[in-house]
């Protein structure tokens, strides 16, 4: 659905996004992680020209938009809806008024256009609030107004630039669990950008991280959870201490995924291999498409861990000396 090749875009000295490709399946959702400054917001921008590239394509559902002219790269716009982070409310006009404003804007008919609103506010949950204020809302509640509207035109791609990261950890979790919703139900493509690794953990189902303006890993959350080694399992699996580094003559990183992550492993390596192991760190998280966990431990100096290590990679294990 959404394919980016070889996309550069500077300001002045600065690129601000390095040569990246980027490919989301149709009815996916992919997050870009990422530290403020990394290119996220730039990069997002590209794929409706809202920020055009010195270099590079962009594809949507097929179609090339760098190669549009002015009417008809309106017209694919209109199939991508953008989420902004501070919402852009207008704040003199209520909910209702707000959300038909891209409707208003393409010429649809009044008593549509109220037909329409009235299913998107209930589609986010708010059926309640047509005539009131954005500055009466709760801030979930106006990201859900600006949802509504970004989805008015019916749009097949949905973009979120860093749309939870004003709200609070519980709305933003119900933010989130909206998005999957719509998603489901209405065969949407999300691409989202964000610094917040949980975002990526909770909802996608692929990711990339960016850095300096460049993509340096990019691939299935689980997987790249999974992988020792990874970017992304390197941010979720952090040891909480950072004064505490493992020895790599004793130090022993495992991963699990899928139904490993119950096993009693750290019960096999001190029965079966004599290991007195001391458990360092340990953590788990739930993606879309399984559970991936992660284990450190520390082994006694002079230990072989060799067999046991062997083990390990035979029955699936991840296994990485740290």
């Amino acid at each position: 659905m959404i394919r980016l090749r070889d996309i550069t875009k500077r300001f002045g000295d600065i690129v601000a996004v390095d040569d990246v490709n980027l490919s989301v399946p149709a009815g996916r959702i992919h997050g870009v992680l990422g530290r403020s400054g990394a290119g996220k917001s730039t990069l997002l921008r590209t794929v409706n020209l809202l920020e055009r590239p010195d270099r590079g394509t962009v594809e949507v559902d097929g179609v090339d938009l760098t190669r549009l002219d002015h009417d008809a790269l309106r017209h694919a716009r209109s199939r991508i809806g953008m989420v902004f982070q501070h919402f852009r409310l207008l704040h003199n006009r209520t909910v209702a008024a707000n959300v038909a404003l891209p409707l208003k804007l393409h010429g649809t008919p009044r008593n549509l256009r109220a037909t329409r609103v009235r299913e998107l506010l209930e589609l986010v949950g708010l059926p309640d609030k047509a005539d009131a204020y954005p500055s009466r809302l709760s801030g979930g509640q106006r990201q859900r107004v600006a949802i509504a509207r970004a989805l008015a035109s019916g749009p097949e791609v949905l973009l979120s630039d860093e749309a939870t990261s004003a709200l609070d950890p519980q709305t933003t979790i119900d933010i989130l669990d909206l998005l999957v919703k719509l998603r489901a139900e209405l065969g949407l493509t999300i691409l989202l950008i964000t610094h917040e690794l949980d975002v990526v953990t909770r909802i996608c189902d692929s990711a990339s991280i960016m850095t300096d303006g460049a993509v340096t890993e990019s691939g299935p959350v689980a997987d790249l959870l999974a992988t020792p080694g990874s970017q992304l399992g390197s941010q979720a699996f952090r040891l909480p201490d950072e004064g505490v580094s493992l020895d790599p003559r004793t130090g022993l990183e495992i991963t699990f995924t899928g139904a490993a992550v119950g096993d009693p492993v750290v019960a096999t390596l001190v029965n079966r291999f004599g290991l007195d192991v001391s458990i360092t760190d340990a953590a788990v998280h739930t993606t879309t498409s399984g559970t991936v966990g992660r284990l450190r431990l520390r082994l006694p100096e002079g230990t072989d861990p060799v067999p046991a290590v062997e083990w390990l990679a035979t029955n699936g294990y991840g296994v990485r000396r740290a």
